[in-house]
């Protein structure tokens, strides 16, 4: 009788990066919006119970992305960041800093331009892109109770000169000067101002900003 054949059992690092590189491809494709939810679909298709941490899955993105895209990702992350500092020069009275993906540098097709302010006045922000002729796509209250808030009011969609779409949070104060932990990777928040996104843009339009980076990557 013939033995059976055995597929090589796999180990639990190997596991990890192949539940890790999943559900990248649903973040990535928009089949999932949340961490949580394509980890859970991604060791469901794959029949087990491992989970990676966020950190393991959002270096996965990047590496997704570089296959699918190759040079035409960074040359995207290098035109969303003109785009940021555009926007937050033409607000700079608001103490703008580029935040989310694109500071991270690690972008998917639907990413838009997270640009955080130091304001409170919501009229008077909505103002000032109405006199720089933006157009204002939406306006929505950020109603969830602290710390989920981390202290942000107001979130104004805008279309930015290039055409990708801008998300402009306005900050309590105090909130804007302590900014939270990053709960995929672990360290402050912090962004990037005005004077920091010109000299990346200058020097390294394409860096990437992860703590203790893999090696390798630009």
């Amino acid at each position: 009788m013939r033995e059976r054949l055995r597929r090589p059992r796999r180990s639990r690092r190997q596991l990890r990066d192949l539940v890790a590189f999943e559900a990248a491809k649903l973040l990535y494709n928009g089949e999932c919006g949340e961490y949580v939810d394509a980890k859970r679909a991604a060791a469901e298709a794959l029949k087990t119970s491992i989970l990676p941490s966020n950190r393991e899955v959002a270096l996965k993105i990047l590496e997704y992305a570089l296959e699918v895209e190759g040079e035409d990702y960074w040359r995207r992350l290098r035109e969303l960041r003109e785009e940021a500092l555009e926007v937050m020069e033409s607000l700079s009275e608001f103490n703008p800093r580029l935040v989310g993906s694109v500071w991270r540098g690690i972008i998917k097709p639907s990413s838009d331009v997270d640009v955080e302010i130091d304001s409170e006045d919501l009229e008077k922000v909505k103002g000032r892109i109405n006199q720089l002729g933006y157009e204002i796509l939406g306006v929505e209250r950020i109603d969830v109770p602290e710390p989920l808030r981390y202290g942000s009011l107001w979130r104004i969609r805008i279309k930015g000169g290039r055409g990708h779409e801008i998300e402009i949070i306005l900050k309590e104060h105090s909130s804007y000067l302590n900014p939270p932990r990053c709960d995929i990777f672990g360290d402050v928040k912090k962004g990037l101002n005005i004077s920091e996104l010109r000299k990346v843009l200058r020097k390294m339009p394409t860096a990437l900003f992860i703590p203790e980076g893999r090696r390798g990557w630009r």
